[in-house]
């Protein structure tokens, strides 16, 4: 059997008292990120660009489609109010372990979050920069219906879930003492970014947001190994804007709304830290 080296075992040791101080001071063990919603002026359009990029399957949803980015992970695609000028990232969900909406209401009740009931079971929070938070139990996608009929489609990625949302915040030692309430310590800070664990995803706060506004910087979906340079002609041919990547060999782009998203490959691959 191989022997630990001293890093790989300080390592060991790390990760064991950040799960010990989590399991203490989060209110609820958050499973993780169950999907992003979106709310764009043509929901039908843009479902089939994002079957393009990431599935062949559709989700059927009572406000619009979902597209499947990984196990019961997805993408929730709406229809924009009138009122609302541009296509935005609505909200975001997290699940919860064991979620039971009325033990979830009274946890944040203590730690002096308000809350607001959703359409069913789950609940909302909002961040101080108005970012709306839905908590969820796992599987909110598995009693929707599949979208029948569909043409076939090959995907440009073959996702596994979502690495990480990557969010806008005016004031980012406000916002970390919010999300600490509700996810547990900081894991990481780096590059003007704060970052918590959600399951396997992460969640991060990036300042300063004040000539922006409040809001989701982009998200991403982490995928199986791909070529970058072919990659990035079929998003082309799809109809996405490529922009420059942050991250070698992680392509970025924007949907045919201006929303930016960004894929992650394996981490070999994209020399992702």
């Amino acid at each position: 059997m191989s022997r630990l080296n001293r890093r790989e075992a300080l390592a060991m040791l790390a990760a064991s008292a950040t799960s010990l101080v989590r399991a203490e001071t989060a209110p609820f063990h958050v499973d993780g990120l169950d999907h992003v919603a979106l709310t764009v002026p043509a929901p039908g359009k843009s479902g089939a660009f994002y079957r393009q990029i990431f599935s062949p399957i559709m989700i059927r949803g009572d406000a619009g489609p979902r597209a499947i980015v990984g196990d019961r992970k997805y993408i929730a695609i709406n229809s924009a109010g009138a009122a609302q000028q541009k296509a935005s990232v609505d909200h975001i969900a997290l699940t919860i372990d064991g979620y039971q909406r009325e033990s979830v209401k009274a946890q944040l009740a203590k730690l002096g979050i308000p809350v607001k009931d959703g359409a069913g079971q789950d609940l909302f929070v909002t961040d101080p920069d108005g970012i709306r938070i839905q908590l969820i139990g796992p599987g909110s996608v598995d009693a929707l219906p599949r979208e029948p009929n569909l043409p076939n489609v090959d995907p440009i990625f073959q996702p596994t879930g979502f690495d990480h949302v990557l969010l806008d915040v005016s004031n980012p030692e406000k916002s970390s003492t919010f999300y600490e309430k509700l996810l547990g310590p900081v894991t990481q800070r780096n590059n003007n970014r704060t970052w918590f664990q959600v399951g396997k995803s992460r969640l991060g706060l990036l300042g300063d947001a004040s000539q922006r506004g409040g809001g989701v910087n982009h998200f991403c979906v982490s995928a199986a190994a791909f070529a970058y340079d072919a990659v990035l002609k079929k998003l082309e041919q799809a109809g996405a804007k490529v922009e420059d990547p942050e991250v070698a060999g992680a392509p970025e782009f924007r949907d045919p709304d201006g929303i930016l998203v960004q894929v992650m490959g394996p981490r070999a691959a994209t020399g992702k830290k």
